[in-house]
């Protein structure tokens, strides 16, 4: 009894093996690049010595992509002499991206005139004509405002010292955690 436990700890447990990668296993190298011809029709030499592979769908019906020779009214997303462009509809096509997006809205187009009105109201009271309304009022963007209409260096000065005001208002953990997102940003 005492000599089997012997010789079984003698010998050595089972050697520690790493794992492959289980497509090395599954799909050898040669298979995984060969490519898959049905027929000679499906295949397209190309100019550098490729092959294009045109690959039927796995639907019942033939795609408008895969088909030989389409319908010139089911693959032209815009009629010739038309603004508008009507999105392409055939069964065999995905859904198309952003379908349920709002549109973007259209901006106005404003004259010099109606810009140098916004100045003024601007420069009158740039605490009831902010950026926002200006912009809800002459329907353009917040960002177009901004860019012909900024608020004079009194409001920018003030709008600065109100943020310092609150910096230092803040402890020296949050101060630091504003100062290194400052650096990050910086770095970016």
């Amino acid at each position: 009894m005492l000599k089997s436990s012997i010789t079984q700890s003698a010998t050595p447990a089972l050697a520690r093996g790493y794992a492959t990668r289980i497509t090395r296993t599954l799909f050898p190298r040669h298979y995984r690049l060969r490519p898959k011809i049905e027929s000679e029709a499906n295949a397209t030499p190309l100019e550098d010595g490729s092959l294009f592979i045109r690959r039927p769908t796995a639907g019942p019906t033939t795609s408008i992509l895969s088909s030989t020779n389409p319908s010139p009214a089911s693959v032209s997303s815009t009629a010739p002499g038309s603004e508008t462009s009507t999105p392409l509809s055939h069964p065999d096509l995905p859904p198309a991206l952003n379908a349920n997006k709002a549109p973007r809205p259209e901006f106005a187009a404003l004259t010099p005139e109606q810009i140098a009105e916004m100045r003024a109201l601007r420069l009158e009271n740039p605490a009831k004509y902010t950026r926002s309304y200006l912009a809800k009022k002459y329907n353009v963007s917040d960002m177009f405002v901004k860019c012909y209409v900024p608020a004079s260096k009194e409001v920018q000065i003030a709008r600065i010292k109100a943020q310092q005001r609150s910096f230092d208002s803040k402890g020296w953990k949050a101060q630091e955690i504003i100062v290194q997102r400052q650096k990050r940003r910086e770095l970016w």
